[in-house]
């Protein structure tokens, strides 16, 4: 059938009725499998296990969109956490604030579904931002001067980082190099031999590579 009707179905079928793991773990709500998505949109390496985690779901197992969801918030075995999100927030926070008042956010929630018709709703509910009890202080402006070139890498099909973003942070630079790679991926070193030798030149010999170098 239709995979994306299927995927709708699903994430109001767990929403009604979420999907039990274990006694001891929280179940698949709606709110697990949206971020069991998010992180399978990091990299394309994760797409055959969201594959995977989805037939199981559909099937009443959600160990898999449990283990996704998991890895998102960066849970070890013996259940503790990483406090990367804990930081990101807080800088998030502090350097953009965006809506500073729940009516705000909710403002917001008609230009996210035009925008994103399945996941923009869902992600437009952010009111930890306008919650946050510290103010959000004046913005450095960070433009590099002096430093001599500075390379910027770009992922094309990077879900959590758009490419434009990174070409704006390569402008804002004073001799800012913006490097793009094609990938959908998060992130792009790494992924080819054609980006490690040129960021591998880079901090090596303090040799940027050309003006609209695509890799």
């Amino acid at each position: 059938g239709d995979s994306a009707s299927a995927l709708d179905e699903l994430l109001i079928e767990v929403d009604e009725s979420p999907i039990v793991v274990t006694a001891n773990r929280t179940p698949v709500t709606q709110g697990v499998m949206y971020t069991a998505l998010a992180q399978s949109m990091y990299s394309d390496t994760l797409w055959p296990a969201l594959e995977r985690a989805l037939a199981d779901a559909v099937k009443g197992n959600g160990a898999g969109l449990l283990k996704l969801y998991d890895d998102y918030y960066q849970r070890k075995p013996g259940g503790t956490y990483g406090n990367e999100l804990e930081a990101f927030l807080a800088i998030s926070c502090l350097d953009d604030p965006g809506p500073t008042s729940i009516a705000a956010v909710d403002e917001q929630i008609p230009v996210f579904t035009k925008a994103a018709k399945r996941f923009g709703a869902t992600f437009a509910y952010g009111y930890s931002c306008a919650l946050w009890p510290v103010p959000a202080v004046q913005r450095l402006e960070i433009t590099g001067k002096g430093a001599g070139p500075i390379v910027v890498i770009g992922t094309t099909g990077d879900a959590a980082t758009p490419i434009e973003s990174s070409r704006n942070a390569a402008k804002a630079l004073e001799d800012g190099v913006f490097l793009t790679v094609t990938a959908d991926q998060h992130t792009g070193y790494g992924l080819n031999k054609c980006v490690v030798d040129a960021v591998d030149k880079y901090l090596i010999d303090l040799t940027a590579p050309p003006i609209g170098k695509v890799c």
